[in-house]
């Protein structure tokens, strides 16, 4: 009787720890669940994780404008005047931003060519042209 006594007590304590062993693994596992949601909603709150919108015209905003703020038809075409000659000048800021970064790029992979022996060079080119290839924004439509 003694033996049986002892095999339940062990069998007891077995099942406590599997239980136990289920708890903690439910919990860490919910741990994991709301931390991850958390940081995803903080990347996208801080936009480190970039939500594409979709990219709207001035006469889109310029229609959107006069709805909200009851534009007579003067105005919207005022304010889409004024809209266009924002857009175009962004455009041609980005445009010299774009050359003097090339410009850049062109003067460092000189220098690069002028340190690095044939074979360094070409594995650095390629690295860094793959690099430039990932960071390189999408084109507007």
């Amino acid at each position: 009787m003694e033996i049986k006594s002892e095999e339940n007590i062990v069998k007891h304590y077995q099942h406590k720890r599997t239980l136990l062993w289920i708890i903690c693994a439910a919990v860490i596992l919910i741990s994991g669940i709301v931390i991850g949601a958390g940081t995803t909603m903080l990347l996208v709150k801080h936009r480190v994780i970039w939500i594409g919108r979709p990219y709207k015209d001035t006469a889109a905003i310029t229609k959107e404008i006069s709805k909200r703020y009851d534009l007579n038809e003067q105005q919207a075409k005022q304010v889409e005047d004024i809209l266009n000659r924002a857009f175009e000048k962004k455009q041609l800021q980005r445009e010299e931003r774009d050359k003097q970064r090339e410009q850049e790029a062109q003067l460092l992979i000189a220098e690069m060519n002028e340190v690095l022996n044939r074979e360094q060079f070409e594995r650095w080119n390629k690295d860094f042209q793959e690099l430039r290839e990932k960071f390189k924004k999408p084109a507007k439509k």
